[in-house]
């Protein structure tokens, strides 16, 4: 009897063990997906490149996206988020230049695009959630070529908008077992239209999650509260087996 319970008490104390000192970067992983930051997620400066993000204007071949200068932003677009910056494309920085006149519900006058690695994840487990603007109107976020956020311009003639879509956040998201997702480079698109030739661009602060591929979940602070519970009774009743034995 006394074996058994050494042996019991082994094995509960390794369970435990593993499950408290498995550090959470074993079980899951994130991906911050922002505009005007670098590859580390620092902010970049006013004017610099970003490295994560290329711009199409008017069908035009995509280039690299640069910070909006904050001498360009108003009406409201300056209430982002500091974690992340507006981008847009060269020809806008510094300047009254735009995409061009389209207005509501037109043609996509630009879409900003980048990429991220999935390659080890666990797909089944993968999520997308964030926020995004478009001076001046969205006209909706592409994932892998699957439209995720609809167009969400406020009305179709104009500015007539309170709030208009580069004054609020607009929350997105792709839920666990979407299918959506790839093994490998995934594609965000970003997609807006213009109402006149005055400066345009795009933010956005999104995070990717998921947990690496053959790892398990990580027990909830409640279930590792059951499982402790669990062992102090079946070791109190092998104390009590052999009092009686």
């Amino acid at each position: 009897m006394s074996t058994s319970k050494s042996r019991f008490g082994q094995v509960a104390l390794l369970l435990l063990a593993s499950l408290v000192s498995a550090p959470a970067s074993a079980w899951a992983t994130s991906i911050a997906i922002r505009t005007g930051v670098d590859a580390g997620g620092a902010v970049l400066a006013d004017g610099t490149v970003d490295p994560s993000w290329t711009i199409s204007v008017q069908g035009g071949a995509f280039a690299a996206a640069l910070v909006a200068p904050a001498a360009d932003l108003c009406c409201g677009m300056e209430t982002v988020g500091a974690q992340a910056k507006w981008i847009t494309d060269p020809s806008t920085v510094g300047s009254s230049t735009g995409w061009g006149v389209g207005g509501v519900n037109s043609p996509p006058f630009a879409v900003a695009r980048r990429t991220f690695d999935l390659t080890g994840f666990d797909l089944s487990t993968v999520s997308l959630a964030g926020a995004w603007r478009v001076a001046d109107f969205r006209d909706g976020i592409y994932l892998n070529g699957t439209l995720i956020d609809p167009a969400t311009a406020d009305t179709s003639g104009g500015f007539a908008c309170n709030p208009c879509n580069w004054q609020i956040d607009q929350a997105f998201g792709v839920a666990v077992g979407s299918g959506l997702f790839l093994s490998g480079l995934n594609t965000l698109e970003l997609r807006g239209s213009s109402e006149n030739s005055i400066f345009d661009g795009f933010w956005l602060d999104a995070t990717v999650e998921g947990r690496a591929a053959g790892t398990a979940p990580v027990p909830e602070p409640a279930s590792l509260l059951l499982l402790g519970t669990g062992l102090a009774v079946g070791a109190r009743r092998w104390r009590n087996r052999k009092s009686i034995a």
